[in-house]
């Protein structure tokens, strides 16, 4: 089972609607709909794009034009790479870098969070764990986002929670769209190196509710630059709508060189927001879509790799010795599939021309 959506980029990722869209900036928008836009294409006939991005991996294997380097949808940080072990474990994971033999950080072991940082063949593991900043009682802890941090990466995970019968009272009073709300949050941010070394650890809690939120390289005003190691969180909580001058309470956190910074500012709703906010409508929570389906499906056998799959874990050495994956195309062929479990131990690399015509099943 695959997710739902599938983000083009990370930093879309990272700026998911989790709240209402009453009060998006056009930017926020913006990189919403374009998030949207790239659907798994089980989901969708994307097929017939113009856009190679968009095209099913199978297609992709078949067109001899087809290079996976220059597709931006496998982009290293973006696309969740995976391997299935006896047509019953789904690993995904990153690597930590575009390079042969990286580093990697595997995220989840059939769809259940299961971190770790690892080594060409999964060796030298070292698992991650997350845990609970709150009291409340714990839904779970997601990879929420993988971002450049100067020279090295940022793992940004979410702790979910369940919002206690009060939490909830008090927050659809602020607005009917934050009805569907269901969790508060907490995050944790560590830095890694490219080579897979923890440097630092930092964790804080978001205010409830979050009225949508961004996690990105901070802008510096001054210059319009984005400062690529100082990684921004951004959201607003309601402050006191039952007035005659309803505000927002804006939070901002910073973080640079293992250290995190605090900044909130009241602001007053603007008259579009006052009128939103008076129509008091409800929303579509997209999270919750997820949640359900990710529900319907967690009985269900884990989906073959597909071929491109098979070309990124080999590439990556990402899959342990002595296991038994692939695509089943090529787990039909005994002696093909064993010339290619023998080539990945023995660490063959292979361009991708030459990988899709020796693995890929290409009529």
């Amino acid at each position: 089972m695959r997710p739902l959506f599938k983000p083009y980029w990370p930093f879309l990722a990272a700026a998911m609607l989790l709240g209402s869209f009453n009060s998006l900036s056009h930017a926020e928008l913006e990189e919403e709909i374009q998030q949207v836009i790239y659907i798994d294409a089980s989901f969708d006939d994307a097929d017939d794009s113009i856009y190679p991005e968009n095209w099913s991996d199978r297609k992709k294997v078949r067109s001899k034009n087809y290079d996976p380097h220059q597709d931006t949808s496998q982009h290293y940080l973006s696309n969740l790479r995976r391997f299935v072990i006896n047509g019953s474990q789904a690993i995904d994971y990153y690597p930590l870098s575009e390079g042969k033999n990286p580093a990697l950080f595997y995220s989840l072991r059939n769809n259940e969070a299961d971190f770790a940082l690892a080594q060409s063949y999964g060796a030298a593991r070292q698992a991650i764990h997350i845990e609970p900043q709150l009291q409340h009682k714990l839904k779970d802890h997601q990879l929420f986002s993988i971002q450049p941090s100067g020279r090295n990466l940022m793992l940004i995970f979410r702790s979910r929670y369940f919002h206690t019968p009060a939490e909830l009272k008090r927050n659809s009073a602020f607005s009917k769209s934050f009805a569907s709300d269901y969790y508060r949050t907490s995050y944790e941010l560590i830095e890694v190196t490219p080579k897979g070394k923890i440097l630092h650890r930092v964790q804080f809690t978001a205010p409830s509710p979050e009225n949508g939120l961004g996690f990105g390289p901070k802008l510096d005003e001054r210059t319009g630059e984005y400062k690529d190691n100082v990684i921004e969180y951004t959201t607003s909580t309601p402050g006191a709508y039952q007035t005659l001058k309803p505000y927002d309470i804006e939070y901002r956190y910073e973080y640079q060189n293992g250290k995190l910074k605090k900044h909130t500012e009241n602001r007053l709703l603007t008259l579009s927001e006052r009128a939103a906010l008076r129509e008091n409508k409800g929303s579509i929570n997209a999270e919750n879509m997820q949640d359900e389906y990710n529900a319907s499906q967690k009985n269900s056998p884990p989906e073959s790799s597909s071929c491109l799959d098979d070309y990124w874990v080999f590439h990556d050495k990402a899959a342990p010795k002595g296991i038994r994956w692939g695509n089943d195309w090529m787990q039909k062929q005994p002696a093909l599939h064993q010339t290619f479990l023998t080539a990945y131990e023995s660490g063959k690399s292979y361009a991708w021309a030459d990988f899709r015509q020796r693995f890929c099943d290409l009529k």
